[in-house]
């Protein structure tokens, strides 16, 4: 593994330190908002420094981009957790601006990605996808840390729809993409693939329209993805598992899999609920539900999974 790829797992490492720590330092006084903020918090610390670890291929590892992400990204990630101990203004969005600085270095890798493959389609665009929505999460979180609620929004939609994007946005492309590497190649799976993998990238941009503009066209949204999640979901139950070397990858795997269908159920549930104007499943609900299955269940689960099935790779390389 690369210096810096190997650099990006041990930031992960000690971002999940670090988030543990927070856990016992109240942030709102909400517990509404403090759950949010605390999975916010693992997107930032662990989840993305888990996922740049897995991006490179070949040469990629060298690219300067690269090594300006992995380097400035613990350092904005801390500034990021720190701003949380301060009352939204000023100076807390002056430490989290960081963040957003090494989102946008983080989206041009993946803009070059995308301009050095060309027009001919890739597995790898679905993480391409992933890196250049991880400014957008970055933006809507400036914006809570500044304290200013854009087209009118509370300021808990301003702090989901940052979770939106650090999730949804960045970590399922990702995992989608992965999977894609792992997957058997025949035409037919290459197609039901790539249903996913549209779906997955199409449908987050219409949840964040959709909590804008209608909540009809977040439903639609809700679906699409869903649809999308749990195409991949049978992929990787059915064909990817196959590929992995680790049982303890394996597991995780699975967990990663089923949890992203039920938190997608959620998701769907509470999108109707908005367009019916009946409580099915409320905000609350939806953050110790649908959050947690989709932070740690599919998101935390399914990066460590290909973090654990790469590192077994390379020892088998290295025993050869």
């Amino acid at each position: 593994m690369n210096k810096f790829a190997t650099n990006a797992r041990i930031s992960a490492a000690v971002g999940a330190g670090l988030w543990l720590a927070f856990l016992f330092i109240h942030t709102s006084d909400s517990s509404e908002t403090e759950l949010i903020e605390k999975i916010l918090l693992l997107g930032i610390l662990v989840i993305v420094p888990l996922g740049l670890s897995l991006v490179p291929e070949s040469k990629e590892s060298d690219s300067m981009l690269y090594r300006l992400s992995v380097s400035a990204q613990p350092v904005a990630a801390v500034a990021s957790a720190v701003s949380f101990l301060l009352d939204p203004g000023g100076p807390a969005a002056v430490l989290v601006s960081s963040w957003l600085l090494v989102s946008v270095v983080i989206g041009l890798f993946g803009l070059v990605r995308v301009i050095n493959r060309g027009s001919v389609f890739s597995r790898e665009v679905s993480i391409d996808a992933g890196m250049l929505y991880l400014p957008v999460g970055a933006a809507w979180l400036l914006a809570s840390r500044l304290g200013i609620q854009p087209m009118g929004f509370g300021d808990t939609i301003v702090l989901l729809t940052a979770v939106h994007f650090h999730f949804a946005g960045f970590a399922a492309p990702l995992l989608a993409g992965m999977a894609g590497r792992g997957l058997v190649r025949s035409a037919s799976l290459s197609r039901v693939f790539g249903l996913a993998v549209i779906c997955i990238i199409g449908g987050t941009p219409l949840v964040a329209a959709g909590i804008t503009f209608s909540p009809t066209l977040a439903l639609i949204g809700a679906a699409i993805i869903s649809v999308g999640l749990i195409l991949l979901a049978v992929l990787v139950l059915g064909w990817v598992v196959r590929s992995v070397n680790s049982f303890i990858a394996q597991t995780l795997l699975v967990v990663s899999s089923l949890s992203s269908v039920v938190a997608m159920i959620l998701a769907c549930l509470y999108a109707y609920s908005l367009v019916a104007k009946t409580v099915i499943v409320d905000i609350p609900q939806m953050a110790l539900s649908h959050g947690v299955l989709n932070s740690f269940g599919f998101a935390l689960c399914g990066l460590l999974a290909w973090s654990l099935s790469l590192r077994q790779r390379i020892r088998e390389s290295a025993g050869e």
